[in-house]
């Protein structure tokens, strides 16, 4: 047996190393996308407006043109800031779009072809780039121009429909639509990456709000087909399972799933075992039906426990339940620490804060952990390294108000 030590082999390059990613998308959906892409070793240059991406005034302000929302969203980028309405600062996004791979961007139908910057144009000079657009409503149909953010689609694309009790219909508490087309277009531009290793041709990618809301419900669109009746608002009961869903407990609040296999375990624990073979309550399908007679036979025995006991009673009879954790006690829990999923980065204006990392693991490859840029941080460098500008160029650039430099100098501080 050789015992000899040998060093540890270099970990391998992430797949998307020496890949440029234009970035010109503002808000979520776009940046999302991009990061995750970042996160896998491209090279992300985001392109903002003189005022910034208007994400950066989206939650709570850190500091002018630093929010929390921005701060989770583009993380590993650098940033030009360009004014894509003058001639000169297309120019300079047409030349950078050159050198790309990969272009994200999510203005509304027909903007970038305006501005010089559509698929057809910069592939006509880079036959292998990556296009990918992030649409509201889609390319097609009657609300193709139509403004869209995530509130409306939650409403436009069924979602609220069946969120909420009784009451109005309620919006899911985060921007659903956009971190789910984010999340698809990733994934699209990634095919689109191994087919051009295959053709050596790039091509247009794209996915719309809608379409991504509408396929992320998939089981009750499914439960509608087949059924042809619309499902209501279920509130805090799961819509195809009994019992599951929200219990009130002495303390809180405690969610319990108890499928088919677990259902006689579920009577057995709460002291009803004559439940089992009672046939409002032999089969799923028949629980639903009778949902509201289970509920009050139930309801009770929740009510007299506190999260502890009821989450001890579970795990003793191997039941699916948890507590409903709000955000402090989410990340405060013993599980949370132990995935490591909260790091702490080094931003230069901000100093240390704390974040969510990719969630995604990998055995052999370590994903990129950088901060999000300041508004035109990055200006200075990609005119004068990426494209070769001259120094005189870039400060009468500045001048114009053409490009903003933004440099910081010591923490808080910029120039």
């Amino acid at each position: 047996m050789d015992h000899t030590s040998h060093p540890a082999a270099p970990a391998p390059a992430l797949p998307l190393s020496g890949k440029r990613l234009l970035d010109f998308s503002q808000g979520v959906a776009g940046p999302y996308c991009a990061m995750l892409l970042a996160e896998l070793g491209a090279e992300v240059i985001k392109v903002e407006p003189p005022e910034g991406d208007w994400i950066r005034a989206v939650g709570t302000l850190v500091q002018p043109n630093e929010s929390s929302a921005h701060l989770c969203l583009n993380r590993n980028k650098r940033s030009i800031s360009l004014d894509l309405k003058h001639p000169e600062g297309r120019a300079i996004a047409a030349r950078l779009a050159a050198r790309s791979d990969i272009i994200v961007q999510n203005f509304r139908l027909g903007v970038m072809d305006k501005f010089g910057l559509g698929y057809d144009t910069l592939a006509a000079n880079n036959p292998r780039l990556i296009y990918a657009t992030i649409f509201g409503f889609g390319e097609d149909g009657p609300l193709a121009h139509a403004p869209a953010t995530d509130s409306v689609m939650q409403a436009f694309g069924g979602l609220m429909s069946i969120n909420g009790d009784d009451g109005p219909p309620l919006r899911v508490g985060n921007m659903v639509s956009d971190m789910l087309a984010g999340s698809y277009l990733s994934q699209g531009v990634l095919a689109a990456l191994l087919t051009m290793a295959n053709t050596g041709r790039g091509q247009q990618v794209s996915v719309s709000l809608l379409d991504a809301l509408v396929a992320f419900q998939a089981p009750p669109v499914m439960e509608y087909l087949v059924t042809g009746k619309v499902p209501a608002r279920s509130g805090r009961n799961h819509p195809l399972m009994a019992p599951s869903g929200t219990y009130k407990v002495r303390d809180g609040f405690v969610t319990l799933v108890a499928t088919q296999r677990l259902w006689p375990k579920f009577c057995t624990a709460v002291g009803m075992p004559e439940l089992i073979d009672d046939p409002r309550f032999a089969t799923n399908e028949v629980r639903v039906q009778h949902r509201d007679a289970l509920q009050q036979l139930i309801v009770p025995f929740f009510e007299g426990k506190t999260k502890a006991e009821l989450l001890e009673i579970s795990s003793r009879h191997d039941l699916v339940c948890a507590p409903i954790n709000d955000y402090r006690e989410l990340l405060e829990h013993e599980q949370v620490k132990a995935s490591g999923l909260m790091r702490d980065w080094s931003h230069p204006a901000l100093g240390s804060f704390s974040g969510s990392r990719n969630p995604i693991r990998y055995a052999e490859m370590a994903p990129v952990w950088g901060v999000s840029p300041l508004l035109g941080e990055h200006t200075r460098d990609i005119l004068s390294g990426d494209i070769g500008m001259p120094a005189e160029q870039i400060a009468r650039l500045e001048a114009d108000g053409i490009v903003l430099a933004n440099r910081v100098t010591a923490r808080g501080a910029a120039s």
